[in-house]
């Protein structure tokens, strides 16, 4: 009933934050190919569902690839009549159709080897199902690397490489320590097939653009590359496409902080977030911060660099951090007066090495009121920096770089895969390779 199911869908969509699957079971009887087709046509729930699932009975193991290549026409359908093309999950059910498991890759269901017994005939473990898989090719290893220069520091080879073995997926992870892009794009690894991407890191992140076929928004915008995604469809030539996770790495926590933070906020004050620093990273702050409808302060030791980031995402800079001076300069103190801001994150891309401290007269005055800005420092070595000693020692919230790393590289992890990231397990690893040694002991 067509009008039921839009009255369910509009209630589904108005009360919750879930994704719709569509679904269908043909139980104990076969279909044809045709019938298949139309129910995960009719699962689609006319574009609104956002994944279509035909679990399929059969009695001749020949037919283990009717729910494949039947979701496989019906995604021709779709892409013909010009409706949105959502993951298509087809299964058979029981012993017969295991092999169907293994072949659909979206949303496969998998039972786990501490149960006493599986939940359906036919199902497998994660890891039976990764096995089967490497077995057959159907997941090909791939190389993934972090390209930089002087970065025997890095701790993504250990976080990407423990990713990957979490979730059982054959790809390895290089440290590629080159002093100039053009030597990578030439090398072996940048040329192989099996090449599937890369981080990047300083000094190469807009360097490497000229190389690339695609850049999406957030690169372009922020100016600058830190992943490189391939994408590649049967015999076509390879898409190099460039994006940027560090954003993602500043918007990731803020976005939590300031969330448990909101009750503080003084609603007739405009929150601002001062960002510290010119460079590649401060970029990628000021679009995090635009993203978090703040609006933005810059400070750096050259203007010219900090009015570049005003030109680009908009925003003040300041001459100095000072609260007043005598002439008519636009100092920190002047500028939040004459906004009537409210500064509720600074972000310090600045060198720990450059030992930077906020103002007293900014502690001061923070300090009377009910909000505690955010201090995010995007350094993870060393893990305690001066600035970060001096917001823990007056109760201000903290986000330190090791935070970025990961959830950066978590960003990484999905564009790649397009699987979800084993979070925990990537943010331990950071944190292993972070923390002081006695700090070490965390949940």
């Amino acid at each position: 009933d067509k009008e039921k199911t839009d009255e369910l869908l509009d209630q589904a969509e108005d009360r919750y934050p879930s994704q719709i699957l569509g679904s269908h079971h043909v139980v104990g009887e076969k279909v044809t190919d045709a019938e298949a087709t139309a129910f995960y046509r009719k699962c689609a729930l006319d574009g609104r569902a956002h994944g279509a699932k035909v679990v399929l009975s059969i009695d001749d193991q020949e037919m283990d690839h009717q729910a494949l290549h039947t979701a496989e026409s019906a995604i021709d359908l779709a892409k013909e009549a010009g409706d949105p093309i959502i993951p298509h999950i087809g299964l058979i059910l029981g012993e017969v159709g295991q092999y169907s498991r293994v072949i659909n890759i979206p949303f496969t269901p998998v039972t786990h080897e501490s149960l006493p017994f599986v939940a359906a005939p036919g199902q497998m473990t994660a890891s039976e199902l990764m096995a089967t898989r490497l077995i057959m090719g159907i997941v090909p290893p791939k190389k993934y690397g972090i390209l930089g220069h002087n970065i025997a520091y890095s701790v993504s080879p250990a976080m990407q490489g423990a990713a990957f073995a979490t979730t059982s997926l054959p790809h390895s992870y290089a440290l590629i320590d080159m002093e100039d892009v053009d030597e990578f794009v030439n090398s072996d690894f940048w040329n192989d097939k099996a090449f599937g991407g890369c981080s990047v890191t300083i000094p190469h992140k807009q360097a490497i653009i000229p190389h690339l076929n695609e850049l999406t928004e957030a690169a372009k915008v922020i100016g600058a590359v830190n992943t490189v995604i391939v994408k590649k469809l049967g015999d076509a030539p390879r898409v190099l496409i460039g994006d940027n996770t560090d954003w993602k790495g500043i918007f990731n926590p803020l976005s939590r902080k300031l969330g448990t933070a909101s009750s503080s906020y003084d609603e007739d004050k405009v929150g601002t977030a001062l960002i510290l620093g010119g460079g590649g990273t401060a970029r990628a702050a000021a679009y995090a911060a635009t993203r978090l409808g703040l609006e933005k302060i810059y400070y750096n030791r050259t203007p010219s660099k900090a009015q570049d980031l005003a030109d680009s995402f908009g925003g003040t800079v300041a001459s100095s951090l000072d609260k007043k001076s005598s002439d008519s300069s636009n100092t920190l103190g002047s500028i939040m007066k004459a906004t009537n801001g409210e500064i509720r994150v600074v972000i310090s891309t600045l060198p720990a090495a450059a030992g930077f401290e906020l103002p007293e007269w900014f502690i001061d005055e923070t300090l009377e009121g009910p909000m505690k800005p955010v201090i995010f420092d995007v350094n993870y070595k060393p893990y305690w920096t001066k600035l970060l000693h001096q917001a823990d020692n007056v109760g201000f919230p903290l986000v330190r770089g090791s935070e970025m790393l990961w959830e950066q590289g978590v960003g990484q992890f999905e564009l790649w895969t397009g699987r979800a990231a084993p979070y925990k397990v990537m943010k331990s690893v950071v944190l292993e390779n972070c923390l002081p040694e006695e700090e070490e002991d965390f949940d």
